[in-house]
């Protein structure tokens, strides 16, 4: 799928539709690290600079220590010295995404994004890419419902000349209407081919099925009735409205000095501020009961199934309990649907669930496929194991089993610098505070069966669901009675 279209469940079997900075499947954590130590801050900013200096210790908890401080223009930026490589990295989070794209401009965002790649005000597309292949340097952009990211990573070596190159692809883009016209003819090509993919043609549609007129209903990357639209005015509006230093958060990682990181944020100093004002959202809504839904297509001979329903915010008091109640559900290997569903009775290779947890209700989710003749076995079975959760909960010895799992990966999600940087712009972004960090695997071993169970009662009810099927006309017949059946057509998903 298109690097500019991503999302993080926190299923641990993640797949990531995309790329940020590379950081795969683990990061599924989001910010579910520890870390101990106490912090200080500092007046004056670096070497004398401005700003305020926070000084984060994670020696006893055995992180890296990290800085943060503010900037004049309201950047926030986050500091994590590594020497053990002769490398540099820049990751920078926009708090806008494509849900904040305008009614009939979804797509917006994320052309907005690739078109940073595309050339500056000083330098074309091509002569951008020799002068970063020439310092070992990369830069990439990526866009989710709810932020933006901008990255650029490579050799320490060329201090002065990674800066010139991030600053200027960050500050000064040229969105030539050439590469705007190229760009939105790629755009269409891609979405007329993903309707070849029946695994996004589920996933597309169900997001369409839950959350109907609201902005997550539309993928990043948009529809092709509504990337032709998009004008040069509207990506310069946007650009201008949501690319501010008020409106982004830096982390710099690997191997730099303290006069690397004055003359970088000397630099961004000049990038000036903006009253970002946000998107209003209405809140989305419950589904009307359990529905049915088959997006149609002859000759299929696999089926694609998703159940859905609305899940939590990221900033839900229960995100622990429930990452720890999916883990048995299906968010591991040895979870309740894979040993019954794929183990025992052998109908599919693969099912798993998730909570894609965002700004706003994100979507729970159950996904698998099987032959065509499977469908009605796989939707009965796994409705029924999902009520089972509800109506029963999990036992003590789950519990334990769960959480061993999540603390054996709990630390490749902060092994590197890069991976807690990213840790610590989504704590920023959704508001999270850094004691999620500090006490994550206390929580965690504090958890009781009854806390778990609790939060499954509350927030993984089998009701207001929809199930999703991508298959042949016909192939829910017999499953009538668990809701009504209604179909898609695919060309509503271009």
């Amino acid at each position: 799928m298109s690097r500019h279209s991503w999302r993080i469940k926190f299923s641990d079997r993640m797949e990531l539709t995309a790329r940020f900075m590379g950081l795969m499947g683990v990061l599924s954590v989001v910010a579910a690290c520890s870390s101990t130590g106490g912090e200080k801050v500092v007046s004056g900013g670096l070497a004398g600079g401005s700003g305020d200096v926070k000084l984060q210790s994670a020696a006893s908890g055995g992180l890296r220590a990290y800085q943060e401080l503010k900037l004049k223009n309201g950047l926030r930026v986050l500091l994590l010295e590594d020497s053990s490589l002769p490398y540099l990295s820049l990751q920078m989070l926009i708090q806008t995404g494509s849900a904040s794209d305008p009614e009939g401009s979804a797509g917006l965002s994320s052309l907005v994004a690739e078109l940073l790649q595309q050339g500056t005000q000083k330098r074309d597309a091509q002569k951008l890419a020799e002068d970063l292949a020439r310092i070992g340097a990369s830069f990439g952009t990526s866009v989710n419902e709810d932020f933006t990211s901008v990255s650029m990573s490579g050799l320490s070596l060329y201090g002065d000349e990674f800066i010139k190159n991030f600053v200027e692809l960050l500050t000064q883009p040229r969105f030539a209407d050439a590469e705007i016209t190229r760009l939105k003819k790629q755009r269409l090509a891609q979405m007329a081919r993903r309707l070849d993919s029946p695994a996004q043609v589920a996933d597309l549609a169900a997001q369409r099925v839950l959350y109907r007129s609201h902005p997550y209903a539309l993928p990043a990357s948009g529809l092709s009735a509504t990337v032709e639209k998009i004008t040069k005015k509207q990506v310069i509006q946007h650009y201008l409205r949501y690319y501010r230093p008020n409106n982004s958060i830096l982390a710099v990682v690997g191997q730099f000095t303290p006069e690397f990181a004055e003359r970088l944020t000397q630099q961004l100093e000049s990038w000036s501020a903006r009253d970002v004002k946000p998107v209003l959202m209405t809140e989305p809504t419950e589904l009307p009961g359990p529905r049915i839904f088959v997006v149609e297509k002859p000759g299929l001979t696999q089926a694609q199934v998703r159940f859905i329903r609305l899940g939590i915010r990221r900033a839900d008091e229960n995100f622990i309990p429930l990452r720890v109640a999916n883990t048995i559900l299906g968010g591991a290997f040895a979870s309740r649907l894979n040993n019954r569903v794929r183990k025992e009775l052998g109908l599919t290779y693969n099912i798993n669930s998730g909570f894609d947890a965002r700004l706003q209700r994100g979507p729970f989710e159950i996904e698998t496929f099987t032959k065509v003749e499977s469908i009605g076995p796989v939707v009965r079975e796994t409705l029924a194991i999902w009520r089972q959760l509800h109506a029963q909960g999990i036992r003590s010895e789950e519990l334990e089993r769960a959480r061993g799992y999540l603390r054996g990966v709990f630390p490749q999600a902060i092994e590197t610098g890069e991976k807690l940087a990213f840790n610590l712009l989504l704590l920023r972004h959704y508001g999270i505070p850094d004691s999620y960090l500090r006490n994550y695997v206390r929580d965690l071993d504090r958890l009781s069966v009854s806390d778990v169970n609790e939060a499954i009662k509350k927030s993984m009810v089998p009701e207001n669901w929809a199930v999703v099927i991508h298959a042949p006309a016909g192939s829910a017949k017999g499953l009538e009675d668990l809701g009504p059946i209604e179909s898609i057509s695919l060309n509503t998903l271009k």
